[in-house]
């Protein structure tokens, strides 16, 4: 628990070249998987060839290497870990992933992912701007920022008894402002299990 320590970082950092090995060890393939080989050696290297392992001659890693890294690092950073213990909730992973250069992630393809899971992917616990909870159960890929959610309490916090579908992109019955996600929470912190 807590802070790897050095020498458990560069534990860590060795798991490509395991992978690798590993796969080289799988017998009753007809052809050997070498881009699944590939892809698991090079999952951590950036778009500018940082990151790990260490390049030691140029090279451009492929389409698939960049899809596992774009999928890895979105489940990694919104995962408990032994060394972190609190994940970022999945919206500021997606903001950091397509705003954060230093991420060194393949652009297109964070966009292409953000299209497919939404801001707020299904799952997501957030509240709205009128102190509802809700469970993100559809995203909207005409508005990203407008999925559709189940509401699961009231705006006191209290459960309800029958959740409420709500599409947060269609506009209000009556005149009501529109209701829209203030931000997401943590299940946790309301012992609420998604």
């Amino acid at each position: 628990p807590g802070s790897l320590s050095a020498p458990e970082w560069a534990e860590m950092r060795q798991h490509p070249a395991r992978g690798l090995l590993a796969l080289f060890q799988i017998r009753g393939f007809g052809d050997l998987p070498l881009r699944q080989m590939l892809v698991a050696y090079e999952h951590h290297m950036k778009m500018d060839l940082s990151g790990y392992p260490r390049v030691r001659r140029p090279r451009e890693p492929g389409l698939f290497t960049h899809l596992v890294s774009v999928t890895d690092t979105f489940d990694a950073v919104t995962s408990s870990r032994s060394y972190r213990t609190r994940p970022w909730t999945p919206d500021t992973v997606l903001y950091n992933m397509r705003d954060q250069p230093a991420w060194g992630l393949d652009r297109v393809l964070v966009k292409a992912f953000i299209n497919a899971t939404g801001i707020y992917p299904v799952g997501t616990l957030v509240v709205l701007s009128d102190k509802r909870i809700a469970v993100v159960a559809e995203h909207n890929p005409e508005q990203p920022l407008a999925p559709v959610v189940k509401v699961i309490t009231d705006a006191a916090g209290r459960p309800v008894d029958t959740p409420s579908t709500l599409d947060l992109a269609a506009a209000p019955a009556d005149t009501a402002a529109p209701v829209h996600i203030l931000r997401t929470v943590d299940g946790k912190r309301y012992h609420i299990d998604v």
